[in-house]
């Protein structure tokens, strides 16, 4: 009997477990991260070799946390937190950069870190809110 009560109690909260998450992919290989994931931590590596000037390094968000007047982005920075390149909203929760262009910017064996942001879309309600970039993951070209 407690067997059971246990696990009556432990379903309804299975589904609260699914929060926002972001597939980052290149060249056919992906990751998905949670933004409570470390994203410092984890590297999604790029070979050089197979950057045709029709690929895209995409970044998909699953299960949006923000308010209908917020807009997401995603930047990558280099280690000094220069920032090297925006990414462009395409659509249904998806962002993308060329990686042709994306290589010719960056070193082969660095890491860079993309970092996504949510601010009002409203231009006066922006500014009075503090942006905190939350990192997605480090990126390197091999």
């Amino acid at each position: 009997m407690k067997f059971i009560l246990i696990l009556l109690v432990a379903i309804p909260f299975a589904g609260f477990m699914q929060g926002m998450q972001f597939t980052v992919s290149a060249n056919n290989e992906s990751i998905t991260i949670s933004p409570d994931d470390k994203g410092t931590h984890t590297v999604f590596e790029i070979k050089n070799s197979q950057s045709a000037n029709n690929n895209l390094l995409t970044i998909h968000v699953v299960n949006e946390e923000i308010d209908k007047d917020w807009k997401r982005s995603f930047s990558i920075y280099d280690n000094d937190d220069n920032a090297i390149k925006d990414f462009v909203l395409m659509k249904d929760g998806s962002y993308c950069i060329k990686l042709n262009e994306l290589i010719n910017r960056l070193h082969p064996q660095q890491d860079y870190i993309i970092y996504t942001t949510a601010l009002p879309e409203d231009p006066k309600q922006a500014m009075l809110v503090k942006v905190a970039r939350r990192p997605v993951c480090r990126i390197r070209i091999l």
